[in-house]
């Protein structure tokens, strides 16, 4: 039985999964194993022929692999003796001669977690596109901006998911680091010295047949700090993913109700009340998965250390949280993917959310233009404050506040007042930060 897909089944995608499973962990463990003897053979070290049988007979199998784990206590004891009982005895002298269990698990680790990272750059693109639509669509739609929960100044909506595509594309450069580091392995035997007719050459032809590269030091594993890297850079993601769900999720609140998750047919909110739409269910449930993420990247810097050459305390933290994380990682890209493109954005409600507080979000102009008009810094915006916080109280417009404000020159609430009150004009350079971007 295949053991290998740890993470929840409601949390994970089949194609992160099949990654992660057992059989594929053992998969790449016979390419690495193979592609040592297939060096070796180029290298004239073994006879002509004997890499093309051994790869003909080459096979395991997940029982017997699971039986001989019982006795020996060790997997990779346990994948070789599979194998060889696969092999004519003539053969069986070649497979794993001279390796250490981590020139084939840290090679193999390698190819999966480099491959885990191509799906996750795929996820990446899927999202991406569908947040360049929406900001395309929505690019000249006014809504209210908000810092500290509180009305702001105006943007757009499409800037708003412009800015989330900005924060998600900006994650490829940290993976990719992380994804180039792990291609940095190590074919180099029990305390990284190439003892038992392993070499340098070796080492070279093997990964350059695997399409990896040897590292130029190495104990009997390559140190977990490549590992660490590739958790944070999980992390960081997750925590940018967090971003966008959690703001789903405010915009979602009933008061606000700007954003929501599309509500599928049958689907119900409440088990108590029928009323309960649960507008961001998704988006909460992506929260929570994110500090997952995030607690295995903490958990991944602890087990930088090594006792000396090799200890094995790291060994059962990263059969959990690798696979783990890649899995949670795609899901959640995949989700979202999902939550952005059926996303419903309520035109309507964002308008009157824009005037709810009657144009004190023009504060910032009406101060300039006290200033301009020969009021000190501190004057001008004592009044523009004053009079903002006068129209919210009292329930008044803004402007009709400082109209009626006697401190302020009658020229000016004739003139160039009531100009200043212009969307338009503070809008006017969404269409600059788009074009960064091609759009």
């Amino acid at each position: 039985m295949d053991k290998g897909a740890r993470v929840v089944p409601r949390y994970s995608i089949p194609t992160m999964t099949a990654l992660w499973s057992d059989q594929n962990k053992f998969t790449a463990w016979l390419t690495v194993e193979l592609a040592v003897i297939e060096a070796r053979e180029k290298l004239k070290l073994i006879p002509d022929g004997t890499f093309k049988r051994i790869k003909q007979q080459a096979v395991f199998s997940l029982w017997k692999i699971e039986e001989y784990e019982k006795r020996t206590s060790h997997d990779l004891i346990a994948f070789v003796e599979s194998v060889s009982e696969h092999l004519e005895e003539e053969l069986q002298k070649y497979f794993h001669y001279g390796l250490t269990s981590y020139d084939i698990e840290d090679s193999a680790r390698a190819l999966l977690v480099r491959r885990g990272f191509e799906i996750i750059f795929e996820g990446i693109e899927k999202v991406a596109q569908a947040l360049e639509k929406k900001a395309r669509l929505y690019k000249a739609v006014p809504m209210i901006g908000r810092t500290h929960g509180q009305h702001a100044e105006p943007i757009t909506v499409g800037l708003k998911f412009l800015c989330w595509y900005d924060d998600l594309i900006r994650q490829k450069k940290f993976l990719h680091l992380a994804y180039d580091e792990m291609a940095y392995t190590k074919i180099s035997g029990a305390v990284g010295i190439y003892g038992s007719g392993l070499a340098p050459e070796l080492e070279w032809q093997t990964l350059r047949l695997l399409h990896l590269f040897p590292a130029r030091t190495s104990r009997q594993i390559i140190l977990r700090d490549r590992h660490a890297h590739v958790l944070n850079a999980l992390a960081s993601l997750a925590g940018v993913l967090e971003n966008i769900f959690l703001n789903i999720r405010l915009l979602a609140q009933t008061e606000v109700g700007e954003f929501r998750e599309v509500f599928q047919k049958g689907q119900k909110g409440s088990s108590r009340m029928p009323h309960k739409r649960n507008a961001s269910i998704r988006s909460e449930q992506l929260d929570g998965l994110s500090s997952v993420v995030r607690g295995y990247a903490g958990i991944m810097l602890e087990h930088i250390k090594t006792w000396g050459e090799r200890d094995i305390s790291h060994s059962s933290v990263e059969r959990i949280i690798v696979p783990d994380a890649f899995q949670l990682v795609h899901y959640m890209l995949k989700t979202l993917e999902e939550i952005v493109t059926d996303l419903e954005v309520n035109q309507e409600k964002i308008t009157n959310n824009l005037l709810l507080t009657q144009g004190i979000i023009f504060s910032p102009e009406v101060r300039d233009l006290l200033l301009t008009f020969g009021f000190n810094s501190e004057t001008a915006y004592l009044i523009s404050q004053q009079d903002a916080l006068r129209a919210v109280t009292e329930g008044q417009s803004y402007l009709s506040v400082l109209l009626g404000d006697e401190r302020i020159p009658s020229e000016l609430k004739t003139g160039e007042l009531q100009k200043i009150f212009d969307l338009k004009s503070k809008l006017r350079h969404v269409d600059d930060i788009f074009a960064r971007f091609g759009l």
